[in-house]
């Protein structure tokens, strides 16, 4: 029956008995029991300390029952205890077995069968307990250490157990979780459905996985997936058991890419049409600067050229805030160092806060350099004083600050995740009325806008983020109704030195030459008027409305080729393509690409190229003639 022996510890104050016991549990040399017998309980204890056994055969006369409810307390639920009494004594032997013993022979009704049976039930008896505790505590540890929530509840919804996973997301111990109702944990406008579920599970109906939101003590909102509802009985005893799972980071990370999805997709509309309208603007205010040049001063039409001109001024304005937050601005990196741009900012924008608002700074003085373009950064300081200030219109605190920041693990907010690593932080923070979720979670959209008609375009934080993003960075926002703002600009550190400042051009004073200049552009409004500026200049002036077209004019002309102006982004050849055939034709040739946004290989990295030189749409007649003039100088230095 057995594989091993069983050990026996036989505590016998006859000593007869213990001759005639052991005698029947070795008889023929029986392997199956090993026994080791005592007539002092001091030897036996003292022996019980030093060794194991797996069973007590135990003369209650030699300890009484006072002694055997302390070797029970001890030794009990290791070691089973038979009780030996004599006929006389059986209501003795049976107070034994209410005290814990498991069993009691009667002496005079000792035979070997009956020693033998009476030893192996309760052996067996005491292994099947200790398999099945073991059992429980392995599922104790599966309940504790699962990363699942388990719980039990009563048909009420009183929680009447719950493990550590349920005690980590609840943030109460299950001692404050067993005086609770579930209904109380969940947020309000989830109670209805909680109660729905309960009657399901009452009703017999099956339950889906439902999605509920969870307050957590701390104030946090989170969302628990309880994924399964079953009906238990124990005995009379009956409630609900259930399994659920915190998926609140699931959920944000949802949320944070179907908004950077929506972001993404409002760019990739805000870059094409920035495309085509630059194309039209540039025309409106090419002809309306033809126009004013043309008119005697004074002349009744001036007026009207001059509001012409200054609202084609500040729709190209909102075509640029619109390439800034798709990510399709031209961009002209530096190694610079941000306080020199907080405190360039602070002189402008100082005189223009208002009295009612303390604008304070805070600079890091051991602050390292990060890699920009520092008029875009500017930028995007600006909109964000502007947007503090307009929410500060009861004054107020708007502090900006620098610091580095070395991230050794990510940190996530409702508009991006910033991965580990070193940055230099620009931080603007202000008093002001603050900002609820859902104005938050639509705070980067083009032309969302919670201020007043005609107070805001809603470009102005779309510009921020447009520039953060081409540059690199990330922005971090927290926000509070009643409490404030603060956005954090997070810049990858830079260990480059400095860019060195550009020294001064000397001004020109005449724009004019006489070089053959190739103008390719598809838009035949804007193809015309740049042929018209140049050819006004006294240029000679090729056209082509396409790559193809531009090649062979290019094969047939009789007279060299000084300058290609060419439209980035064409049907057919693109600029970048027709310039390298062009240029493999006369190496001598400058290029100079035209572009009302920067989606193309070029500068597809969001930086030029070094040697590239583009004029970006819309330009004015002075500034197409410059760079031109510029080029072919350059060019005939160079040869």
């Amino acid at each position: 029956m057995y594989s091993d022996a069983v050990s026996i510890l036989l505590l016998e104050g006859e000593p007869s008995s213990c001759r005639s016991i052991q005698f029947i549990l070795q008889e023929a040399g029986n392997p199956a029991f090993r026994v080791e017998a005592y007539e002092s309980l001091r030897e036996g204890l003292q022996r019980l300390e030093a060794a194991k056994f797996d069973v007590l055969l135990l003369d209650l006369a030699i300890c009484g029952l006072q002694g055997l409810a302390t070797l029970i307390e001890v030794h009990s639920r290791e070691l089973p205890i038979v009780a030996l009494v004599f006929q006389a004594d059986k209501a003795l032997g049976e107070q034994a077995v209410q005290s814990g013993a498991a069993d009691y022979l009667v002496r005079e009704a000792l035979t070997p069968s009956v020693l033998r049976r009476s030893l192996r039930y309760v052996i067996e008896r005491a292994r099947t307990a200790e398999a099945l505790r073991q059992s429980e505590a392995r599922l104790r540890e599966l309940f504790d250490n699962s990363h699942e929530i388990f719980f039990t509840l009563d048909f009420e919804g009183k929680i009447t157990s719950l493990n550590k996973c349920g005690e980590i997301v609840f943030g109460f111990t299950q001692e404050e979780a067993l005086k609770m109702n579930i209904k109380s944990l969940v947020a309000p406008e989830y109670v209805a459905c909680c109660t729905g579920m309960l009657e399901s599970v009452i009703n017999g109906q099956p339950v889906s996985v439902r999605e509920v939101g969870l307050m957590h003590p701390d104030g946090r909102r989170m969302t628990l997936e309880i994924s399964s509802v079953l009906p238990y009985r124990r005995g009379d005893e009956t409630g609900i058991q259930g399994i659920a799972r915190d998926i609140t980071e699931r959920r944000d990370l949802e949320t944070l890419l179907r908004q950077s999805q929506k972001l993404e997709a409002i760019g990739r509309l805000s870059g094409g049409l920035s495309h085509d309208f630059n194309n039209l603007l540039c025309a409106i205010t090419g002809h309306s600067e033809l126009m004013a040049e043309r008119l005697e001063p004074g002349h009744p039409a001036m007026s009207n050229l001059s509001q012409i001109k200054k609202a084609a001024d500040s729709a190209a304005a909102l075509v640029r805030q619109l390439l800034a937050f798709s990510r399709q601005q031209v961009f002209y990196p530096q190694v610079v160092n941000m306080n020199a741009i907080v405190v360039g900012v602070e002189k402008l924008f100082g005189r223009l806060i208002g009295e009612h608002i303390e604008f304070t700074t805070s600079l890091d003085s051991a602050l390292g350099n990060v890699r920009v373009d520092p008029h875009q950064l500017e930028q995007a300081l600006v909109n964000l004083l502007i947007n503090a200030r307009d929410a500060m219109l009861e004054g107020g605190t708007l502090t900006v600050s620098t610091a580095e920041a070395n991230l050794e693990g990510s940190l996530q907010s409702r508009h991006g995740i910033v991965p580990p690593g070193q940055y230099v932080v620009l931080c603007v923070s202000d008093t002001g009325m603050g900002m609820d979720a859902e104005t938050q979670s639509r705070l980067f959209e083009p032309f969302f806008t919670t201020k007043a008609l005609g107070k805001g375009t809603g470009l102005g934080l779309a510009t921020v983020y447009g520039i953060v993003k081409q540059s690199g960075g990330f922005i971090w926002v927290y926000s509070e109704v009643g409490q404030g703002t603060t956005f954090k600009i997070y810049m990858p550190r830079e260990d480059q030195p400095l860019t060195p400042s550009a020294a001064g051009g000397t001004p020109r004073s005449s724009f004019h030459g006489s070089e053959t200049v190739l103008v390719v552009e598809d838009a035949e409004p804007l193809r015309t008027l740049t042929k018209e500026f140049l050819a006004d200049s006294g240029y000679t002036v090729l056209e082509a409305a396409n790559g193809k077209e531009a090649l062979q004019i290019a094969r047939r002309a009789s007279a060299r080729i000084h300058l290609l102006v060419t439209d980035l982004v064409m049907p057919g050849i693109g600029g970048h393509q027709l310039a390298e055939q062009l240029t493999a034709l006369d190496p001598r040739m400058a290029v100079l690409y035209m572009s009302g946004y920067s989606n193309d290989q070029v500068v597809q990295s969001g930086a030029l190229t070094e040697g590239v030189v583009l004029l970006e749409k819309p330009f004015s007649r002075d500034g197409l003639l410059r760079k031109v003039r510029q080029l072919l100088d350059d060019a005939a230095v160079s040869a």
